[in-house]
């Protein structure tokens, strides 16, 4: 299975992600990364509610812990202040998006869908082909966590000690994704029916998580807000997003 999964991140070639590679080489425009970056606290605000989902679903209580742990560290363990979507909010604040301009903002389908899938996912979908989606889905956010942070530095954004959120995650989301793996490891090996489930998990999860940053790329000049009545309603001086606008 490990080997499944470095073979894996090595075909996904993360770091070429459109929206990856556009923060880096400087083509992401501030305004749009933090419109951007909105959108993915729509996702992060999510995550736990899928785990939890899971985590009711699972026979035996050493599997449910693991999952139970993660759910707890995305709300601080009770610590409110510490809580992933608390800790993402003081990053959008530092890149200077106020708490009130996130919450004029109208979700993108684009988020919807993977928030969607993510729980249908855990909800229906065979049990270790949700673990093994939520495990590589930390296992990339650290990847990810680690050249975003380099990146908003690199490009004079953030001084390396105010990079709240993405620095906790690049070392964090390790640990995260062992916690899922490790569980999967003896089924893997033993049962072939596991080891599909389980590939078909990490495959999927890897899809939909990669997927949502190459959509937020795609979608980074739209400003939706939320109109009256829950309407969507587009900011001014901004045009509709049609599928596959560059």
């Amino acid at each position: 299975m490990r080997a499944y999964v470095k073979d894996l991140k090595k075909r996904l070639r993360v770091a070429e992600n459109p929206y990856l590679r556009s923060l880096v080489d400087g083509s992401l425009s501030r305004e749009d990364f933090a419109e951007t970056q909105v959108q993915f606290y729509f996702a992060v605000t999510f995550f736990s509610r899928p785990m939890a989902v899971l985590a009711g679903r699972l026979p035996r209580a050493d599997l449910r812990l693991v999952l139970l742990e993660n759910v707890g560290d995305e709300h601080g363990h009770g610590n409110l202040s510490l809580s992933h979507e608390q800790t993402f909010l003081a990053f959008l604040e530092r890149l200077g998006v106020s708490t009130e301009y996130v919450e004029s903002r109208a979700m993108w389908p684009e988020v919807r869908a993977f928030n969607t899938l993510l729980a249908g996912l855990c909800m229906l979908d065979d049990t270790e082909t949700g673990l093994a989606a939520l495990g590589v889905i930390e296992d990339l956010f650290s990847e990810i966590s680690s050249v975003i942070g380099r990146a908003l530095v690199a490009r004079g954004w953030f001084t390396k000690d105010k990079v709240v959120h993405y620095a906790t995650h690049e070392q964090l989301d390790v640990e995260h994704a062992e916690g899922f793996y490790r569980p999967l490891l003896a089924a893997y090996e033993k049962d072939p029916r596991s080891a599909y489930q389980i590939q078909q998990g990490l495959e999927l999860g890897s899809y939909i998580f990669l997927r949502m940053y190459e959509d937020l790329h795609r979608a980074r000049e739209r400003r939706w807000t939320r109109g009256v009545g829950g309407a969507h309603s587009l900011a001014a001086g901004s045009t509709p997003y049609r599928f596959g606008d560059p």
